[in-house]
């Protein structure tokens, strides 16, 4: 399994957060880290999520993500080992 980080750019309203980390339940995936915070312009949001999974789970997540309606944009950032 490999640690990875998803950036996401979400419109700053209700119920974005609960949309997003409900898909990864959904799934059955973990999240090991999640960080939200408002941008300079307060009608969006910038969120870190970190999860583990291989290269099936990592192009899932960022296509699920992205059908999100309130989900501006999807960045896969970082990848590294877990041992």
């Amino acid at each position: 399994m490999e640690k990875f980080t998803v950036e996401l750019i979400v419109a700053n309203r209700y119920g974005v957060l609960n949309r997003i980390t409900g898909l990864y339940a959904r799934r059955g995936y973990n999240i090991d880290s999640l960080n939200v915070n408002e941008t300079s312009d307060p009608r969006f949001s910038r969120m870190l999520i970190v999860s583990q999974g291989d290269e099936y789970i990592r192009t899932q997540m960022v296509r699920q993500l992205a059908k999100i309606y309130d989900v501006k944009e999807v960045t896969l950032m970082v990848k590294s080992i877990v041992k």
